[in-house]
């Protein structure tokens, strides 16, 4: 590749019937300066090349470290998720052994209460029957007594002529003492 120094240092014979001298400089010149234009040109595009590749590598490593990262947060994730599907099921067994005791404990006490109201079941069954052989005791001692009274009104004379017979007493101290000893027998 030519450049703008072989341009410049390029020195040519003299030739009898050749070109004009000035013109060939002037023209040399101005390839001299094009090619110095096109060489800074080609370093500025190398330097921007450079920096687009080193920006390039940049964005890999970057690239490589963002990839990391978002790998171990997935990975963080699925530890979190796990760790915390493992406290939810240790939450879950906590409650469901918490809600059998206390099951347990309502069945107890259930079972208590049910023993309980069976006692005063039967106390009150006893009670009851108490009290129902107490009504029959008095219902019969009722009967008895309007038994022996209407037996006492049936004995009664029904005249005032039999009333009065001989042997009969006469006054209400007399019949009083002879309707309890009729009473006591």
């Amino acid at each position: 590749m030519i450049t703008s120094k072989d341009v410049r240092n390029k020195r040519f014979e003299k030739a009898a019937f050749g070109y004009k001298q000035e013109e060939i400089d002037e023209f040399l010149s101005q390839l001299e300066a094009e090619l110095d234009e096109m060489e800074r040109e080609r370093a500025e595009a190398n330097s921007k090349i450079q920096v687009l590749a080193d920006k390039v590598r940049e964005y890999m490593r970057d690239e490589d470290a963002l990839k990391d990262a978002l790998l171990g947060a997935q990975k963080q994730g699925h530890q979190v998720l796990n760790d915390a599907n493992e406290k939810a099921e240790q939450i879950i067994a906590e409650a469901q052994a918490k809600a059998d005791a206390l099951e347990d404990e309502a069945v107890r006490q259930h079972a208590e209460a049910m023993e309980k109201n069976r006692e005063e079941i039967a106390k009150e069954k006893e009670a009851l029957i108490e009290a129902q052989q107490q009504v029959a005791d008095f219902k019969k001692s009722l009967f008895d007594m309007y038994k022996s009274h209407l037996e006492l009104i049936s004995s009664m004379p029904e005249t005032f002529e039999e009333a009065t017979g001989a042997d009969e007493p006469q006054t209400a101290e007399e019949i009083a003492a002879a309707v309890a000893a009729e009473t006591e027998e």
